[in-house]
């Protein structure tokens, strides 16, 4: 995979790449909307805490494929207000580290519960192995 910023377009507003290109000898895992609740159904109040579930839960479904941060080729954050949006920020940032998938921010008028702030999607991309953990 191949994430590249155009120096010839506005520069990215954070850490996320213009676009990632996906060689034809890749294989891509879709990432269906996480949202901030526990294996039990438990959602937290906060946004920061929604938000580092849903990031823990990324790590946890990534690593299920024998996946990391690093095979992340787009993420779709939606965010149902504004004033969310430094502090589910600073956890994606935390859980990226140095990575630059591409990217979009997106605020929404509401989720699928009233008590959700954010869900994330997107998906992966990585070179075939001989058998893919499940």
């Amino acid at each position: 995979m191949k994430l590249t910023t155009d120096p010839e377009i506005s520069g990215p507003f954070g850490p996320y790449s213009h676009a990632a290109l996906i060689p034809h000898n890749c294989n891509v895992l879709a990432i269906s909307g996480l949202v901030g609740c526990d294996a039990n159904g438990m959602v937290p109040e906060s946004p920061k805490a929604q938000a580092t579930l849903i990031f823990e839960s990324l790590s946890s479904l990534l690593a299920r494929h024998g996946l990391g941060t690093k095979h992340m080729a787009k993420l779709n954050l939606f965010v149902t207000n504004r004033a969310h949006l430094a502090d589910i920020r600073a956890v994606r940032d935390n859980w990226l580290k140095d990575h630059r998938p591409a990217m979009s921010l997106i605020l929404v008028a509401g989720l699928g519960n009233p008590d959700w702030h954010i869900e994330v999607d997107g998906f992966a991309a990585f070179e075939p192995r001989a058998e893919p953990s499940a």
